[in-house]
């Protein structure tokens, strides 16, 4: 019975050798591993988006919120801080350039994210008063997502009870926090979706960790269901 064993190992790992000097066989594994494996996932029967085959759906208690709330969940090590709401649209809040029919203010260039004194209180967010939505881009059917981002000190989010600054990780310093929001006429709701990484820089621009997942897949998947 060792013996068996040790021959399955042998010639697994004569096999494991001959994959790993294959050109064609490192071509095909870095593509898997830089396309995950996606699945389809109902947001109230409204929308449906991709998420990454490990991630698991979970739904906000209704007691809790009145609008339909979603988060995920994910295997180690790949852990996730995504969350989605289906909120009502609500015409009346929302600043519209009458020349371009395009919320105000959207902006052009690269987002890039920092750590902010003091928050703007002109600035456009979403109904669930998430950062500031400042760029935004266009997905099918016509529908603009908005976006932008913050990033908070943790060693500063201090209590009466607590040290300041508090002693973090210099690795996960900073949180910066992704929102996206999809305004949708058609339907009359808005579909808010929400990320965060965390790092060493109070500095960041483009996308990371999960706000990258949802800029480059999750929100351009965003479809209605019919």
């Amino acid at each position: 019975m060792q013996h068996k064993s040790h021959l399955a190992l042998t010639l697994a790992f004569i096999c494991q050798i001959a994959v790993s000097q294959n050109p064609a066989s490192q071509a095909q594994r870095s593509a898997a591993q830089a396309t995950p494996k996606l699945k389809w996932v109902e947001l109230d029967g409204k929308y449906k988006i991709q998420v990454p085959a490990d991630f698991t759906l979970g739904r906000i208690d209704p007691k809790i919120t009145s609008v339909p709330a979603f988060y995920f969940n994910a295997s180690p090590p790949d852990y996730t801080s995504i969350q989605v709401e289906v909120l009502p649209y609500d015409p009346g809040g929302i600043p519209m350039n009458k020349v371009t029919g395009k919320l105000v203010p959207p902006a052009n260039g690269d987002l890039t994210c920092e750590v902010e004194s003091l928050p703007d209180p002109t600035a456009l967010t979403a109904q669930g008063g998430t950062p500031p939505l400042t760029r935004y881009f266009t997905i099918a059917d016509n529908r603009d997502v908005y976006y932008g981002c913050t990033v908070t000190d943790n060693a500063y989010e201090c209590s009466m009870n607590s040290p300041c600054p508090l002693p973090v990780r210099r690795e996960s310093r900073y949180t910066t926090e992704y929102a996206f929001a999809v305004f949708d006429r058609e339907t009359r709701l808005i579909v808010e979706l929400t990320g965060s990484h965390d790092g060493p820089s109070k500095k960041i621009t483009g996308f990371k960790g999960d706000g990258r997942l949802l800029h480059d897949t999750i929100v351009p998947s965003l479809t209605r269901i019919k």
